[in-house]
């Protein structure tokens, strides 16, 4: 790389008032040569976006772009040079826009161009104009930044669900483009070289997602309402609810006020367990809603919050073992929710290993967590079914330890999804009963006690009904299967916050 170049790299930022007198201008700014610096500058994120954006036939280019992504994974290459000289026509206009629409100001200094005078010539976050990129694919891009990395999971979860063979070799990315370039080759949506556009597939799960209706709607008016491809997929029929009247409600405190306690800095660690690694147990379509719900709930209540998905047996018992290690003690709770298929006495890890509810107690109850409030809450079955669905409902369905002080099991409770011997009832987009009420119920209170939020939550999902299988009416009841808090406390008031967890 030449000296000059590099120089050039560097300069100081000048106007562009003058700059784009003609498409032509740009070639001053931007040549092939400087390419690879430009590359040095970007991330694998900013380089997969500005080639979603620069994508000439959407229907075409997934393999083109994830062929790209092999090689520099396999050789180092740099995947916009050789992009760009497969597809040289008007490319620095394209790419100037492109890091404009990605906002990576360090380039466009360097570039020497004020950032100010792009924004007004791109409006870069303008969902409704383009200069030479593709209108449809800024519009998709600007989605992909507004949305959470849980909801990006829960929307590649939707529409696995709704492409039978979905491509295997995408299992280990989270780059969204890639995977909406992979929907374009497909048919599930598309952006044809003649201006249709078909998103039917895309919006309806979008509309499921709050904060995101003025881009969906903008993504409505891109759409061509005539001759689209709708592809079917399973039947998605909602839980249907009657009314159930309850005789009488439950009472679990008997505290006096002053001795409920206030919580003022609390911990929410999430194990998601979605895949499993043999035949025996069906992907948990459904847990990534819960997931979030979860998340958001507890961010809500000014808990930090940790997710991580999948575990195997040894690493759950280690990571509930290491949670003084690795999170730290100060804290006046820590809630463990695991979500998961289940059996009798226990919960089931990726590996297909059962993983007892009593040496997950025993790894929780420690004795540096002794005067900490431990809340552990499971989504799972507790009967001997593995996992059989129909329609949207589906089910979820030993090691030594050593007891060094009693202490340590003090300020403990388990609360449970449902009764030991019976099934867990959880919707395959919209969650679980359990877990999608109790965070209903926490966000909904108003300095509630603990013991209520328990209540309200059993006789919440005790009211469900739903079918399942052949089963018309399907019930489930919620239990506390210890409780051992020396004082009840109050969970602090619910308040949206941004939310951007991440699951790993």
């Amino acid at each position: 790389m030449s000296m000059e170049n590099k120089v050039f790299l560097n300069t100081d930022a000048i106007s562009v008032s003058n700059f784009y007198l003609d498409d032509n201008t740009n070639k001053d700014k931007l040549s092939l040569e400087i390419l690879p610096q430009v590359e040095d500058d970007l991330d694998m994120d900013e380089k997969i976006s500005i080639l979603f954006l620069m994508v000439n036939d959407y229907a075409q280019d997934f393999s083109q772009v994830y062929d790209l992504l092999q090689n520099h994974k396999e050789h180092k290459s740099y995947i916009l040079t050789e992009f760009i000289s497969k597809y040289p026509i008007n490319w620095e206009n394209k790419l100037l826009e492109a890091i404009s629409v990605i906002n990576n100001r360090k380039i466009i200094k360097k570039l020497g161009i004020l950032f100010e005078d792009l924004n007004m010539l791109y409006l870069p976050t303008n969902r409704s104009c383009s200069r030479y990129l593709n209108l449809t694919a800024k519009c998709l891009y600007l989605l992909c930044e507004a949305m959470t990395q849980d909801k990006i999971e829960l929307l590649l979860q939707y529409v696995r669900s709704d492409i039978i063979k979905y491509n295997d070799n995408l299992g280990d990315t989270d780059f969204l483009e890639l995977h909406m370039l992979y929907w374009m080759q497909e048919n599930y949506i598309s952006i044809h070289l003649d201006g249709k556009v078909q998103l039917k597939n895309l919006l309806k799960h979008l509309k499921t997602f709050d904060e995101l209706e003025l881009i969906c709607e903008d993504l409505k008016k891109h759409e061509c309402r005539q001759n689209v491809l709708d592809i079917p997929c399973s039947s998605a029929n909602r839980v249907q609810s009657e009314p159930f009247s309850m005789r009488q409600g439950i009472n679990m405190s008997n505290i006096e006020e002053e001795e409920i306690k206030t919580l003022n800095k609390g911990l929410c660690i999430i194990i998601s367990q979605m895949y499993f690694a043999g035949q025996k147990f069906e992907t948990r379509f459904g847990t990534m809603a819960d997931c979030l719900k979860l998340s958001e709930t507890f961010k809500g209540i000014g808990f930090t919050v940790e997710v991580f998905s999948n575990l195997k047996k040894d690493e759950i018992l280690k990571k509930l073992e290491n949670i003084p290690k690795e999170f730290g003690i100060d804290y006046d709770c820590i809630f463990v929710c695991i979500l998961s298929h289940g059996c009798k006495g226990g919960i089931i890890s990726s590996d297909e290993e059962e993983v007892s509810i009593e040496i997950i107690e025993h790894k929780f109850c420690c004795m540096q967590l002794k005067d900490v409030v431990k809340i552990l809450v499971i989504q799972a079955c507790q009967g001997k079914v593995t996992g059989q669905v129909n329609d949207n409902l589906a089910i979820d369905g030993f090691t030594n330890y050593i007891t060094p002080n009693i202490l340590a099991y003090k300020n403990f409770c388990i609360f449970m999804s449902t009764m030991q011997g019976f099934v867990s009832v959880r919707h395959k987009k919209e969650g679980s009963w359990f877990i999608q009420e109790l965070c209903n119920i926490i966000q909904n209170g108003n300095k509630m006690k603990f013991s209520d939020v328990i209540t309200r939550t059993i006789r919440s999902v005790t009211e469900k009904r739903g079918k399942l299988d052949e089963v018309e009416s399907v019930g489930q009841m919620p239990e506390v299967k210890s409780y051992r808090l020396l004082r009840d406390f109050y969970m602090p008031e619910y308040k949206i916050r941004n939310n951007k967890d991440k699951i790993l």
